[in-house]
């Protein structure tokens, strides 16, 4: 499938642990550069080898008790949406999916990202339009590039392989439009920045384009 337009789709989880906001909070915001770094050759991993990515989400379906997971590696739970439905679901889109090339970082689409995490991280806000009504695009323009971004943001994430993983899993997005983002062909250039978030304690947000600015 290929995304002509914008994209736009964001993620929030809702966690049922009482260490979560120490151990969450240290795992994101200690040193951003090296998490965001992390965040994207974990994507990367699973774009280049779908089929691969597969036994992750079977060992994390194993973890799960009715709509509750334990995350991998630790003693910390989700309480999810929807339960194992979306991880058979990404199953199947794996299975069938195509190696798609790795994403580059570029200078543009990272500092708009990070705009966007600076901004929520101080208002508590969620979503993809900042106070002053503008979206990815905009801040993409707003750094010296265009408008053509797709954009993902998950809340929420534990840690670097937990945010690719909500975002491939995509519980309580009923299109599934994470998912179908992070292996659309044609988006070839991507910019990463995770940290803080009052309400939901991690934020990382992902833009992508075509090209290395969002120019057409």
């Amino acid at each position: 499938m290929t995304l002509k337009y914008p994209c736009f789709a964001f993620i929030v989880s809702f966690l049922v642990a009482t260490g979560w906001a120490a151990c969450a909070s240290a795992s994101v915001t200690t040193d951003p550069r090296q998490i965001e770094a992390k965040v994207l050759a974990a994507l990367n991993n699973a774009r280049l080898n779908p089929q691969a990515y597969i036994a992750d989400l079977q060992g994390y379906r194993r973890q799960f008790e009715g709509k509750v997971v334990r995350l991998p590696g630790s003693r910390l739970t989700y309480r999810t949406r929807e339960g194992t439905v979306p991880v058979d679901e990404a199953v199947d889109f794996l299975a069938s999916r195509k190696s798609r090339v790795e994403l580059q970082e570029t200078s543009v689409l990272q500092a708009a990202a990070a705009d966007h995490v600076a901004e929520q991280s101080r208002s508590g806000r969620i979503g993809h339009y900042s106070a002053n009504g503008s979206g990815p695009g905009d801040r993409a323009i707003q750094r010296g590039g265009g408008k053509m971004v797709a954009e993902v943001i998950a809340y929420g994430a534990f840690d670097p392989l937990d945010v690719v993983r909500q975002l491939i899993v995509d519980d309580g997005v009923p299109d599934r439009g994470h998912r179908t983002a992070l292996f659309a062909a044609h988006l070839r250039y991507a910019g990463v920045a995770c940290g803080p978030h009052p309400t939901y304690r991690t934020i990382c947000v992902i833009d992508m384009a075509e090209t290395p600015d969002g120019r057409p």
